[in-house]
């Protein structure tokens, strides 16, 4: 009778996953909120900025263009009227 030795299989190489971090769920409302009331997502954009660096979630960029959308309708939103009512009581002539 033969002996012979079983083939010896490979093991198999560890599974290598890199773990993703979870997404900022204040990064998300901050780039809703600016739609609906921008100085608020203008100011939750800054918080959300703070979160994500502190805690290390994804969504910096979410944040940060909350916050540039957020400036840009604050400042259409107040500032130009502002100018145009300022206009209309000095008498000015603007041509649009």
């Amino acid at each position: 009778m033969t002996h012979t030795a079983p083939a010896a299989t490979p093991a198999p190489a560890p599974a290598t996953t890199t773990a993703v971090a979870p997404l900022s769920l204040l990064a998300v409302v901050a780039i809703a909120l600016p739609f609906v009331a921008p100085i608020g997502g203008l100011v939750v954009g800054f918080l959300a900025r703070r979160d994500v660096r502190l805690t290390g979630d994804r969504g910096d960029g979410i944040a940060f263009a909350a916050i540039l959308i957020g400036a840009t309708l604050t400042l259409f939103g107040i500032i130009v009227p502002l100018f145009l009512g300022g206009a209309g009581v000095l008498d000015l002539d603007l041509r649009l």
